[in-house]
């Protein structure tokens, strides 16, 4: 064989190679479902699952109040629950409803996103120990205004303005019934279980997730006001280092202010005490 002929011979494998892999490439494509239906990985399922904190099957469901009597209420937590209703429907209008008339105000309703709201909810709790939260699923719409840095160029620090951003929803957590909210809670659960599982915990409990949560947002440090930002590039970050490694649920109770920060860690450690103590 001539060096001519050689040369056009191993163009001519280059070539037929060339068309083989772009074939597969095509099938492989081809069978690929669109990026926006692509299905969500099922996580690594719990061998051996654990309940820790279990919570009771309930047979009864929250009474949905006519609007007339949404401001005056006036029902002990007990007199709001209906004995004689039929059992929960897996749906989210319960729920919405029940949430709806357990709030004090108008203002408090829109303060919540409440469509999918219990999707939303289990979403937000299981991302609240990660770095970046989710926001197009939280559960509370976002507070108005910016975030606002006091100081100087050269020591900026968090601005105490800011903490009345944030007073509403305080206040907000506070005002809620918490008896009230663990009893529509514990009776609406299989909904809150349904949407973890939908996550991918095919083999895991929800309300163990949301108390590991709560532990883990209650080891938030408290540092004095106000707290020293920095500034490596067009973002603040926190100065202390220990701070600005903190997870995103974290960092939100550092937004609070300490005053605020103290109220809701508070407010956190009752809930605790209530859904570890759920008795099946």
């Amino acid at each position: 064989m001539n060096k001519t002929n050689l040369i056009i011979f191993i163009l001519l494998v280059f070539l037929g190679g060339l068309v083989i892999a772009i074939y597969f490439q095509s099938q492989t494509v081809s069978e690929q479902l669109p990026l926006d239906v692509q299905p969500v990985p099922a996580r690594e399922p719990v061998k051996n699952p654990i309940v820790h904190y279990p919570v009771p099957d309930s047979t009864t469901t929250p009474a949905v109040l006519p609007p007339e009597q949404k401001d005056t209420k006036t029902e002990s937590v007990d007199q709001q629950l209906s004995e004689t209703t039929p059992s929960v429907q897996k749906n989210d209008k319960n729920f919405q409803a029940a949430l709806t008339n357990s709030l004090s105000s108008q203002t408090d309703n829109k303060l919540l996103q409440m469509e999918n709201f219990i999707q939303r909810f289990v979403v937000t709790i299981d991302n609240l120990p990660e770095k970046r939260l989710p926001r197009a699923h939280l559960p509370l719409k976002a507070p108005g205004g910016k975030f606002l840095v006091a100081g100087t160029p050269e020591a900026p620090q968090a601005s105490s303005r800011n903490y009345k951003r944030y007073s509403i929803y305080v206040t907000l957590l506070e005002s809620i019934d918490r008896d009230l909210t663990i009893k529509f809670y514990a009776y609406f659960y299989p909904l809150f279980q349904t949407a973890y599982e939908q996550l991918g915990y095919k083999n895991a409990y929800f309300n163990d997730r949301l108390v590991y949560v709560i532990d883990h947002l209650l080891t938030v440090p408290n540092p004095p006001d106000p707290i020293q930002f920095a500034q490596p590039s067009v973002l603040f970050t926190y100065a202390d280092p220990t701070l600005e490694n903190l997870s995103s649920g974290q960092k939100i109770l550092l937004r609070l202010g300490s005053d605020q920060r103290v109220k809701v860690l508070n407010i956190l450690k009752s809930y605790r005490g209530k859904l570890t103590s759920l008795n099946p």
